[in-house]
C-alpha cells in the first residue's frame, strides 16, 4: 500500500510569508513578541530532521522575544509544522524554558 506524504513546504512558506508580510511585531510588557527573530530557530523546531542544538543566532532570537506572547499569538497552523518537544529543548538550551510543553495551542501532541 503506498502511502502518499503531504509536502507542507508550500504551507510553510505561505504562513511564514503572511507572518513577514503583516510584519507581525507585538510589543508586550516583557519585551518584544517578534516573530520574524525567530525565523533563525526554524531548523531547529521543524517538525522533520533530528533534534539538534540551535546556534547562538537562535539563542539570542529567543533571549531577546517575550516567548509567553510568541505562545499567545502564534497562529495555530503552526502547531502541525513543529514539533513542541523540539521547541522545548531548543527553549531550555537557550536558557529561556517556556515551562510547560506547550505554546498557545501547540502541545507535544501535535
Amino acid at each position: 500500500m503506498a502511502v502518499n506524504k503531504i509536502n507542507f513546504f508550500p504551507v510553510v512558506l505561505l504562513v511564514i510569508a503572511g507572518i513577514l508580510i503583516s510584519g507581525r511585531n507585538i510589543v508586550s510588557g516583557q519585551g518584544q513578541c517578534d516573530f520574524q527573530a525567530l525565523k533563525v530557530c526554524w531548523d531547529y523546531v521543524k517538525k522533520e530532521g533530528d533534534m539538534i542544538p540551535p546556534s547562538p543566532d537562535c539563542c539570542n532570537a529567543i533571549q531577546n522575544t517575550d516567548m509567553s506572547c510568541i505562545c499567545q499569538h502564534l497562529p495555530p497552523v503552526i502547531c502541525t509544522l513543529i514539533s513542541m518537544k523540539k521547541v522545548v529543548y531548543v527553549t531550555d538550551y537557550c536558557k529561556k524554558p517556556l515551562g510547560g510543553p506547550t505554546c498557545g495551542t501547540c502541545t507535544e501532541k501535535h
